[in-house]
């Protein structure tokens, strides 16, 4: 699961994110602005990882042949072409929502939902941009250290999602963090909620096959949240199987962001009692 390249990665996302702490601490700069870098930031990530992702594919027109077999679809160029994204890199993952929340946080003149969405800016960015470093899906396409190196789309992938958990610890441990231990119920609610859309989106972008108006198979998959499919590569044939693995992964996740919310309770005490 673990290539030399991606072990690499792991450890610059990491020291880069020590890095950007300590700058953090050091200069104390105001959330707000380092808000509006970070979107900036967002955004040149996402158009480089647009132009990476993205082919110019030919616009094709479905011809049936006769074969000993049947009939044969095969597909000819209509003489068109249009740039493509695959469905796995549309903006849906808590990683790049990211950049939506910025914009939320700047532009929110209710405190109370200011307040909301940094606190999602802090579980998300932290949880969410560790588990997109270390169990990154882009790995896959990539099989030698060199290749890694060479790849745009690994250093966006890689630099985007260490900015990511940055900001989110600076959201949550920051002097002027408004993030308390009473969000934690709202916040848990809001990304439960951000999961059951998951369950649409998956269906509407995966593509199935039917037979007689009913589906008996898919040809594409998405899986936005690994609300569809676990992220350790288990097959679930059965759906009670996939109900179970919902309901550990919703326990996981709450224990995971109600531990979060219990450290920055701890570490914000004490650094209040001896300041």
């Amino acid at each position: 699961m673990f290539s030399s390249g991606h072990l690499l990665w792991i450890a610059i996302s990491f020291v880069l994110i020590i890095t950007g702490i300590v700058l953090c601490l050091c200069l104390n700069p105001p959330f707000e602005k380092v808000l509006r870098l970070c979107f900036v930031l967002g955004l040149i990530s996402e158009l480089i990882k647009i132009f990476s992702v993205s082919n110019i594919l030919p616009i094709v027109d479905p011809v049936i042949s006769s074969s000993d077999i049947g009939p044969v679809i095969s597909y000819v160029p209509a003489g068109q072409y249009s740039p493509y994204i695959e469905n796995a890199h549309l903006p849906f993952e808590l990683c790049s929502l990211q950049i939506l929340f910025y914009v939320i946080v700047l532009k929110a003149n209710d405190p109370i939902w200011k307040k909301r969405f940094t606190s999602l800016i802090f579980v998300t960015g932290i949880i969410g941009g560790v588990l997109g470093i270390t169990m990154a899906y882009i790995v896959s396409d990539y099989s030698t250290v060199y290749d890694y190196f060479i790849s745009a789309r690994v250093w966006q992938y890689f630099l985007y999602h260490s900015m990511v958990v940055t900001v989110g610890i600076y959201a949550g441990f920051g002097k002027e963090s408004s993030v308390t231990f009473s969000d934690l119920k709202s916040t848990v609610f809001a990304i439960l909620s951000l999961d059951f859309i998951s369950f649409y989106l998956n269906s509407i972008f995966s593509e199935p096959v039917y037979t007689d108006t009913k589906p008996v198979g898919l040809l594409y998959r998405s899986n936005f949240f690994s609300s569809y499919v676990n992220p350790l590569g288990i097959i679930l044939t059965q759906k009670w199987q996939w109900i179970v693995y919902l309901i550990i992964r919703m326990i996981t996740a709450i224990v995971m962001i109600t531990l979060l919310f219990l450290i920055q309770k701890i570490i914000r005490s004490r650094r209040d009692k001896y300041s």
